[in-house]
């Protein structure tokens, strides 16, 4: 992404050459929902979502909830820590995510199934940013329950740096 313009001097001619600077991204939060209105989560699919790889969309409150249940405390399993979808409900769910980005780009969610033979990618999304400490985004995959039943992730990244995962996101249909 080009972003400032250096000066060089070649001989007696000034020409101005684009420099690659890359753009910091951050995860500030993360939710997995049934609708999206006026650019906010509409109802939060529960436990709440948080990002699994340190990224602070993570509140102390749903940190301890996640604890707890990783822990079996409070008659929660390991696997109940995760949002669940109910798919008798509805047939979209929608991860919405803001983001703090020091430039205009481009930012993926790449969503996983966790089939028999392990993860596969059921869709890649692209979604345009703009510079913003609170830019916010969504994107939504549609369930058919006789398929998609199961663990389900999406993995956050950018244009820039694909193999660079900012967030990681699980949910679970039932």
């Amino acid at each position: 992404m080009w972003k400032y313009a250096m000066p060089v001097i070649l001989g007696a001619t000034l020409c101005v050459m684009p420099q690659l600077v890359a753009a910091e991204v951050t995860v500030n939060d993360v939710a997995f929902a049934v609708e999206v209105q006026d650019r906010e989560p509409m109802g939060h699919l529960t436990p709440q979502a948080s990002c699994e790889n340190g990224q602070p969309a993570q509140t102390a409150e749903t940190t301890q909830t996640t604890e707890m249940a990783q822990n079996g405390q409070n008659g929660q399993s390991p696997h109940s820590a995760i949002p669940v979808f109910d798919s008798s409900t509805g047939d979209r769910v929608y991860f919405w995510t803001k983001v703090q980005s020091s430039m205009s780009g481009l930012l993926h969610h790449t969503w996983y199934q966790n089939a028999e033979q392990g993860w596969t990618e059921a869709a890649n999304v692209s979604l345009n940013i703009g510079e913003s400490s609170a830019y916010r985004t969504w994107s939504s995959k549609t369930i058919d329950p006789s398929m998609h039943r199961g663990e389900w992730k999406v993995e956050v990244s950018t244009d820039e740096q694909p193999g660079n995962v900012l967030c990681t996101a699980r949910f679970r249909v039932e």
